[in-house]
C-alpha cells in the first residue's frame, strides 16, 4: 500500500530521545549501568524504524446490494468483502465504507477492523433504509497501520460490484400479486331497486315494471305488491394522500418521510385499482403551488378517474415534491412532546371540500400516517356522510425518545377510534412486505 498518504505519529520518537540522553549522560559520568539502561529505549526506538506499513500489500473491496429497486422504508443489506490481494500480511486494517449521507444505517456497521494475511480476506454485512431516487456510494477508504502504530497509509480503494443504490418509485414497481383476483365489479347497497339479489317486497305502485310483480302473493291475497332486489353499481374509487406539514416527519434520521411514503402507498395503489379497470380519482391535501400539481379553488389537486393516468401521476409527483420540501429532512422525533397546536391544527381543514368533490357511493380510501388528529377527523366525516371509508397507514413512529413514546399513544389512539366508527384501518409496519398491505386494501375495496 505505497500509493496512499503515508503518516507517522512520533509516538515512539521520545523512545530515541530517552536512549541518546541515557547514553550521553553514562559516557559523561562513566556510569555503565547508565549506559546500559539505555538499550532499553533503543529497542523500543529501533522496533518503530523497523515495523512499517507493508508496501506490497495490496486491498481489494468487493461491494454487494442485496436489493437491486427496493421500496421506499425498505432494510437493504450491504455486503462489504475486503481480501488483501498482495503478498505481505497487513497486521492493522481498518476500511470504511462511502455510505451516502442520505442514507441512513440500521443495523450493523459499515466497517472494518481486522488483520489480513496475504491471500485471506474477511466479510461485514451492514443494513441501510432505502428511500427513493439514485445514491451513489463513495469509495471505501483503507487505512493501514504497522505494528508498532506509529506509521499508517490511507487510501481510497475502487471497490468492485454495486456502486449505485436505485430506490424503487412506485411507477417502477411491479404489478401487484396476491391471492386476490383483481376485477371491476359491481357494489351491493341495502338500497331497494333493480338487481339480482332479493332485498324486500312493497306495496305495489303505478308505473312498476310487470316483471317485478309479486304473482305468489297475488294468487294467494289478490293483492298487488312488488319485488325490490338489492340494488348494484359499478364500483367507483377515490384515493386521498395525507401530504401535509405533520406528515413530513421520519422515524430515524436518514429514513423516508411520511409524506414519501403514503405518496409511494398511493401510486401503488392507484396502479392496482386501474388495472383491475376500476375508476379510481386521486387527490392530496397540504399540497403548495410550488409542488407541480394544479390546485382548485378549493385548494385541492384532483385528478378524476377520466382524465387518465397522466393527471394522477402530477399529484403523485406533486406529493414527492412536498416530502422533498422539508425544512430538516433528518429531523426525528424530539424529546420534547409535540404541543396541542402541532398534534391538532391544520391551516384548512379541507373535510367540506373533499365532501364536495367525492363521486356519490365511492370507495375512499385515505392514505396517512395518522400523525395528527386531522385524518380521523376527515374519515369519520366521510364515514357519516355514506362512504365507504379505509385508511392505510404507514408507521413512521419512532420509539427511541420520549416524544416518540407519546406519539406511539397519540397513534393506537387514532387508530382505535377509527374502528370504533367502522372506518377500517389497514397499518403498515415498515418491517412487513407493503404488497401483504395492498391486497388488504384492495380486497375490503373490492369487496364492498
Amino acid at each position: 500500500m505505497s500509493d496512499g498518504v503515508r503518516e507517522r505519529s512520533g509516538r515512539w520518537s521520545v523512545a530515541g530521545v530517552g536512549a541518546l540522553t541515557l547514553a550521553g549522560v553514562g559516557f559523561l559520568y562513566t556510569a555503565p549501568l547508565v549506559i546500559a539502561a539505555a538499550a532499553i529505549p533503543a529497542a523500543f526506538a529501533a522496533y518503530d524504524a523497523l515495523t512499517t506499513v507493508p508496501s506490497r500489500g495490496r486491498v481489494r473491496v468487493v461491494r454487494e446490494f442485496g436489493a437491486s429497486a427496493p421500496r421506499p422504508g425498505e432494510r437493504v443489506t450491504v455486503t462489504l468483502t475486503v481480501e488483501n490481494t498482495g503478498e505481505s500480511a497487513i497486521p492493522d486494517l481498518r476500511v470504511v465504507d462511502g455510505v451516502p449521507d442520505e442514507l441512513a444505517v440500521a443495523s450493523g456497521a459499515p466497517r472494518v477492523s481486522t488483520a489480513l494475511s496475504a491471500g485471506s480476506a474477511t466479510t461485514v454485512e451492514y443494513a441501510v433504509v432505502a428511500k427513493r431516487g439514485t445514491y451513489e456510494f463513495g469509495a471505501p477508504v483503507a487505512r493501514a497501520r504497522s505494528f508498532s502504530a506509529s506509521t499508517a497509509v490511507t487510501v481510497d480503494v475502487d471497490p468492485d460490484g454495486d456502486t449505485e443504490l436505485v430506490g424503487q418509485r412506485a411507477v417502477d414497481a411491479p404489478p401487484i400479486t396476491d391471492s386476490t383476483t383483481l376485477r371491476a365489479g359491481t357494489q351491493t347497497t341495502d338500497r331497494g331497486g333493480s338487481g339480482l339479489e332479493f332485498h324486500a317486497t312493497r306495496e305495489y305502485q303505478h308505473g312498476d315494471p310487470v316483471n317485478r310483480l309479486n304473482w305468489r302473493q297475488y294468487a294467494k291475497t289478490g293483492e298487488l305488491s312488488t319485488v325490490e332486489f338489492r340494488e348494484e353499481h359499478a364500483v367507483r374509487a377515490a384515493l386521498v394522500v395525507d401530504a401535509r406539514t405533520p406528515t413530513r416527519v421520519v422515524p430515524r434520521p436518514g429514513e423516508p418521510t411520511g409524506t414519501e411514503l403514503a405518496g409511494y402507498v398511493g401510486r401503488r395503489l392507484h396502479g392496482a385499482l386501474t388495472a383491475a379497470s376500476i375508476d379510481t380519482d386521486v387527490t392530496a391535501v397540504g399540497l403548495a403551488a410550488d409542488h407541480g400539481a394544479p390546485l382548485g379553488p378549493d385548494g385541492l389537486p384532483w385528478a378524476d378517474a377520466a382524465d387518465g393516468r397522466e393527471t394522477a401521476a402530477l399529484v403523485f409527483s406533486a406529493v414527492e415534491a412536498a416530502a422533498d420540501d422539508t425544512p430538516d429532512p433528518d429531523a426525528a422525533w424530539q424529546s420534547t412532546p409535540p404541543n396541542a397546536e402541532s398534534w391538532d391544527a391544520a391551516t384548512t381543514d379541507w373535510v367540506t371540500e373533499l365532501g364536495e368533490r367525492l363521486p356519490a357511493r365511492a370507495e375512499v380510501v385515505v392514505v396517512s400516517p395518522l400523525l395528527d388528529n386531522w385524518p380521523v377527523r376527515a374519515a369519520s366525516a366521510l364515514a357519516t356522510r355514506g362512504y365507504g371509508v379505509t385508511v392505510v397507514s404507514p408507521d413512521v413512529v419512532a420509539e427511541s425518545s420520549v416524544g416518540g413514546r407519546l406519539a406511539r399513544v397519540h397513534r393506537d389512539l387514532r387508530t382505535r377510534t377509527l374502528r370504533e366508527r367502522d372506518v377500517r384501518v389497514v397499518d403498515w409496519s415498515l418491517d412487513a412486505p407493503l404488497d401483504t398491505v395492498l391486497d388488504a386494501s384492495l380486497s375490503h375495496v373490492l369487496s364492498q
